[in-house]
């Protein structure tokens, strides 16, 4: 218990290789996203009534989901080594979960519970697939994760939807957040410290920035086109 303790104590992000570069990345993808969303509001996007209360928050929460979830992925991708069964799992589990909980309740607060729940458990179930493959049980606790997560997520948003889930929504970004960081700590931990055969793999920014991009302005495009619940005005 004391060994536990004293480990916790000395978790330092300040010590994790690319922590710096991980963050600089995420934020430029952030600002660069917004600005083009700003662009396009000003542009064709004001034209639908009553766009900001409808859309405003939810896309902000969308942007942040988006490079968080490919900012962890990316320094999942960053690294070659073994990786043991048990952290393949949690890897899986991890990776997979956050992006059905994630997206899922963003699109579900929106679109509505079918809308969110299919995006939610398609993408989440494929990113913790994709993950975990270092183990035939961390792809499958990936799988199970993606499911749980996207239906998960969709859900809470919708079933809150008329009880504060704006005040609630602040406070769930920054808990899935602290768990994608944790997970960064985590991967450093059991791979990359200590593990001399760990192959680092070069990702460059403007790939990074490339593919947030073009992930948050599909998913802004289906977020506000999409069929839309009979409960949101479908």
């Amino acid at each position: 218990m004391k060994e536990k303790i004293h480990k916790l104590t000395k978790l330092k992000f300040s010590d994790i290789k690319d922590m710096k570069k991980l963050l600089v990345y995420t934020l430029l993808s952030l600002v660069i996203i917004l600005l083009l969303q700003i662009i396009g509001y000003f542009t064709f996007l004001n034209s639908i009534p009553d766009f900001l209360s409808k859309y405003g928050w939810w896309l902000f929460y969308l942007d942040i989901s988006v490079v968080s979830i490919v900012g962890a992925i990316w320094y999942y991708e960053s690294y070659s080594g073994y990786v043991s069964c048990m952290a393949s799992m949690m890897i899986g589990m991890t990776l997979g979960m956050q992006t059905g909980m994630m997206l899922g309740s963003v699109f579900g607060a929106v679109n509505g519970y079918f809308i969110g729940a299919m995006i939610g458990m398609i993408l989440g179930t494929f990113i913790g697939l994709i993950t975990g493959t270092d183990s035939v049980m961390g792809m499958v606790q990936g799988m199970m994760s993606g499911v749980m997560g996207g239906t998960m997520g969709a859900m809470i948003t919708v079933m809150m939807f008329t009880d504060h889930v704006l005040i609630f929504m602040p406070f769930y970004i920054l808990i899935n957040i602290a768990v994608l960081l944790g997970f960064v700590y985590m991967y450093h931990d059991e791979v990359i410290k200590d593990n001399k055969e760990v192959v680092k793999k070069d990702i460059s920014v403007s790939l990074f920035v490339f593919i947030c991009v073009a992930i948050a302005m599909i998913f802004s495009a289906v977020m506000v086109y999409a069929p839309k619940s009979i409960l949101f005005g479908g």
